[in-house]
């Protein structure tokens, strides 16, 4: 029985990320009557990393990187959703992030599994680890296209979060002629050797329409 109620407690704890709004677009104000809710953004790195692999055929464990990117996001159920305007110094993130994932899982069979797994996932340190940090951040990015086009993304937006650009600010103010831009070129060093990202990163940059 209480195998049973673990599981229970546990979907109940991840079931709050449907309803939690990423708070990158509660700042930016995106103009939409229904934003996308963190649970909406895991869906869609499962749906980038298989789509990705699907193509290029990538020597890593699949099991692993889906399994990573399903739960890579459990410590907002506790924490919230964290932004590049949040306060918090990265080392004290992530340290309340382990205490978060730990406080969410710790009654589950394979509960250190799954805390080591989501350390390999900031660690960075494997290919596992790298692809799914990189999955993670390109989403976002994807999906401030997608509202740039459908005319919800504001440019004098996203051109206030400049300050927090530090020594990059002027060089991605010059390269940023939309809204989805800016997030774009922050985020473009960090695919810098991976060459699929890096491609990837610029042809979404270069989608000017929408299916």
């Amino acid at each position: 029985m209480y195998k049973n109620i673990n599981i229970i407690n546990f979907y109940l704890f991840a079931n709050k990320l449907k309803e939690k709004v990423r708070q990158g677009w509660i700042e930016m104000s995106i103009s939409k009557e229904r934003l996308e809710s963190v649970a909406e953004h895991i869906y869609g790195c499962l749906i980038l990393a298989i789509a990705i692999d699907s193509e290029y055929k990538l020597d890593l464990d699949m099991y692993k990187v889906l399994k990573m990117l399903t739960l890579h996001e459990i410590e907002e159920i506790l924490m919230g959703d964290l932004t590049i305007r949040s306060i918090t110094p990265i080392d004290n993130k992530i340290e309340f992030g382990k205490k978060c994932v730990h406080e969410v899982v710790k009654d589950l069979i394979d509960a250190k599994e799954i805390e080591k797994l989501l350390d390999e996932f900031n660690a960075k340190e494997t290919k596992e680890g790298v692809f799914c940090y990189h999955i993670d951040k390109i989403e976002c990015d994807f999906q401030a296209k997608i509202y740039d086009l459908q005319g919800s993304f504001s440019y004098e937006k996203a051109r206030e979060d400049l300050p927090f650009y530090g020594s990059r600010a002027d060089e991605i103010d010059k390269k940023s002629k939309t809204a989805s831009d800016f997030w774009i070129e922050y985020d473009r060093p960090k695919y810098d050797n991976d060459e699929i990202f890096k491609k990837l990163i610029e042809d979404i940059k270069n989608i000017d329409e929408l299916k």
